[in-house]
Formats: C-alpha cells, structure tokens, sequence
C-alpha cells in the first residue's frame, strides 16, 4: 500500500478510534469548503444564560407571546457511510410561523483549519461550536447521504418554546456558541437533550436517570463500528475501564437515536414530549447492528496462529523472527505510551484511564524491542533481553486473570487474546534462544 494511503487511513482510524460522534459540517455534506472561523481565545467568557422559565412572569409571557407562533421540533439523522457519520447527527428545529423562518440548530461544528487543531484533538481540548441553517437544506444534504430523517414535533407550552428560542440564540451569539467536545459527556446529542432539560426545570434529568443495565460507551461505540474491524480493535484498545461501566438513559443519550428513543417514551412529570413522530426519510442501507459482536474467540485463533507460527519460525528463519519481535514489542510500546499519556495527562482520562490494556500493553516493551535481537546472547543484553520477554509475558498473564476479577474487570478481552499468546511464544523462543547458546537466563 502507497505511503499516502496507509498514511490517510490511519489517521482516518485514529480520529474514529478517538470518537468523532456526531459530527458532519454541514458545508462538507454540501460539497463545499468550511471557511476557517476566528474562534475567541479560550479565556473569553461566554455571557450570562437567559433566565429559565418560571424565573420572570415579566419575561415569561413575552416568551408566552413568542412561543404561540414557535414549532420546536428535534431531527434525527441516522449513521452515514463513513466511520465518524456512523454514530448518527441531531438537530433543534425552530420554525415560526410569523416569519417563515425555519432553522434547524446543530452542535456539531467544527474546523480543521483552526489553530492548533490536531493538540487540541489529541490531548481532548478540541473547540466546536453550533449553528444554524434552513431547515430543508440540512435535510436534503442528509437525505442526500441516504441517512434516515426522524421528526419529533415537541409538547411544549409557550413559554417553554419562547424560552428554547431565548436560549438558542444566546447560544447561537458569536461569544457563547463555542465549547469543549467531549465524545461521551458533551456532544451534538446531549447538547439537545441538556437545552431540553433546561427549559424543562431540570425535569427531564430524573426521568431518564434509570440504567438499561447493559449499555455502556465502550459496547455502543464498538457496536457501531463493528463493521470497520480496524477502528473496531482500536476502540479496544483505547478505551479502559470507565468505559464498560453501565450507563443511565440520560447518558446513553450522548447518541441520538436514543435520545429520540426516550424523548418518544419517556414522560416527564406524567406529560409525553413528543406530540407528532414522523419518519421524513428511510435509508435504503443496512441497518447497524444491534448489539456489539462478540469477538473473542476470533481473536484468541488469530493470537494462537500468529504465536505458533513465530515459535515455528524460530527454528527455520529466525531473521524473521527478529525483525518480527522487534516491531511486534516497538508497536506495542508504542501504543502502550499512547495509552498511558491519553489516561493521565489528556482529558479523555475518563474513559481511556485506568486501562488494564497497559498490563499487555505497556511503554516496558519498547525495551524488549531494543534488546530483542541480543536474545540468544550470553552477555548482559542477552539476559536483559529474555528477562523483558519473559517479564512483559508474565505480566499480560497477570492481566489476563485481573480481566475476571469482579471490581477490577475490562471489557476488552479481545486484546488480551491477541496478545498474550504472541508475549508467551515470544518469551519461549527466547528461552529456547538462551538454552540453544548455553547463556543463563
């Protein structure tokens, strides 16, 4: 494969693997280019939020005057062809019948041209910001992509609905529409649902605070994007154990299929949100998956294989083996550091800390990659060399068992499968290498 290909669809993975939910500029699905926006410097503060309703009889029935005219309305988009579109799109549709006017409000936003992108994406600082556009617009591109488009025509009173408009046009001002993305915790889809609650009086938060008991952020993001093995093995990888933990409805609903879901379902204060629930358009693709695919087994093959082959190999072309170890202990050194600057000096800690995929793993194994030629030496680097395969082997073990261990589990099997046969075959061929040269251990 050419440089620039591998080159594009690694970083293609990585942003994936990283989490872009949500996020479709609406410029890029016309075919156009975004134009670069003059974000504000960080430390800008946003103005104060309009008051909620029931804060002002004074401002509440001009909302109420307001708010006769408003039809608020949430738009789903369901998963697109490509990997980041997968995970679906939502919007606030605003039209008034005075005007004409009907916007629909995305959270989406984002730039590639703004300063410092790629560190802000990498250590999880990366700015969005929302915006508006004509509502028939905004679905035609989606439609456009085949994605299904659901309208869900809220029950809100006047002065709720002029409230929602209050507040989507403070937001919308060029000092508050800016935020810090969070993949799980602050997205396109719990910014809806967050707007939601706020005109609701914090009445939508208890409804939903009630867990499924199954889904968590690492089995949705893996069920959606099961079908990309690549980006599917690195969420794996990436994510610790935070992420397995069971989520509530009101976090499930950082995706927006089931934010729609419980806005359809779910009353609040005995009162059903949404009043008309219609289906603009249905894709014509295949639907994603419904659970997340188990893999395991798959994995723990592909580990043996590629393990037994290695330990074959030893004998009949050892060259291969040592350049074979060499870049199979650099690679997961290097993704062992990845792992552990990601969990303790980023802001994605929260799901990408206290990972147990450090103990296969681990930033020891560049090491093992550095001695790893010497490993039938019988001088020091000899020895140093088959004590790291032994130790990174040993260790994977250790982690293997920590895996089962109620409290202290992760749901990422799949790795350890790969990995702890490779770590164990590796470990004996150095064993061997070291009886075979007469060397101590």
């Amino acid at each position: 494969m050419p440089f620039r290909s591998w080159a594009r669809r690694t970083v293609a993975a990585m942003s994936a693997i990283v989490g872009a939910l949500c996020v479709v500029p609406f410029p890029l699905l016309l075919g156009q280019s975004m134009p670069a926006q003059a974000a504000l410097p960080d430390n800008v503060a946003q103005t104060p939020r309009p008051p909620a309703p029931g804060e002002s009889p004074a401002l509440d029935s001009a909302r109420a005057a307001m708010g006769a005219a408003l039809t608020i309305s949430i738009y789903t988009y369901g998963p697109g062809p490509a990997v980041f579109e997968k995970f679906g799109h939502i919007a606030i549709g605003i039209a008034d019948a005075r005007t004409g006017e009907d916007v629909a409000y995305n959270w989406g936003m984002f730039d590639f041209d703004q300063p410092n992108f790629l560190g802000r994406f990498l250590t999880g600082d990366t700015r969005y910001w929302m915006a508006g556009y004509r509502t028939f617009e905004f679905n035609t591109a989606y439609q456009a992509q085949d994605r299904t488009i659901r309208k869900q025509v809220l029950n809100l009173t006047p002065v709720q609905r002029g409230a929602l408009y209050d507040l989507v046009a403070w937001n919308a001002s060029e000092q508050n529409r800016y935020y810090r993305y969070d993949y799980y915790n602050d997205n396109c889809s719990t910014r809806v649902r967050d707007a939601l609650d706020w005109v609701l009086r914090g009445a939508l938060r208890p409804a939903l605070d009630s867990t499924t008991g199954y889904r968590s952020w690492r089995g949705e993001t893996a069920r959606i994007t099961a079908q990309n093995l690549p980006v599917y093995a690195g969420i794996q990888v990436a994510l610790g154990r935070g992420a397995d933990r069971h989520l509530t409805r009101w976090e499930e609903a950082f995706l927006p299929e089931y934010l729609a879901e419980y806005l359809a379902a779910v009353p609040v204060e005995g009162v059903t949100l949404v009043q008309q629930d219609t289906v603009l358009y249905r894709a014509q693709g295949a639907p994603l998956n419904d659970h997340a695919p188990n893999r395991i087994m798959p994995a723990l093959a592909l580990g043996l294989a590629f393990g037994v082959a290695l330990f074959v190999l030893a004998r009949v072309a050892p060259a291969v083996v040592t350049v074979t170890g060499v870049v199979w202990y650099a690679v997961g050194g290097v993704l062992g550091a990845a792992l552990l600057l990601a969990g303790t000096i980023t802001k994605h800690g929260p799901y990408m800390g206290n990972n147990l995929n450090l103990m296969a793993l681990s930033p020891l194994l560049l090491f093992a990659a550095a001695l790893w030629p010497w490993r039938g030496a019988t001088d020091r680097r000899g020895r140093a060399a088959r004590a790291l395969a032994l130790l990174t082997a040993g260790i994977a073990l250790v982690g293997l068992v920590l895996m089962h261990v109620p409290g202290i589990w992760q749901q990422s099997m799949m790795v350890y499968m790969v990995v702890v046969p490779v770590h164990a075959a590796l470990a004996l061929i150095a064993t061997r290498a070291a009886r075979d040269s007469g060397a101590t251990t």
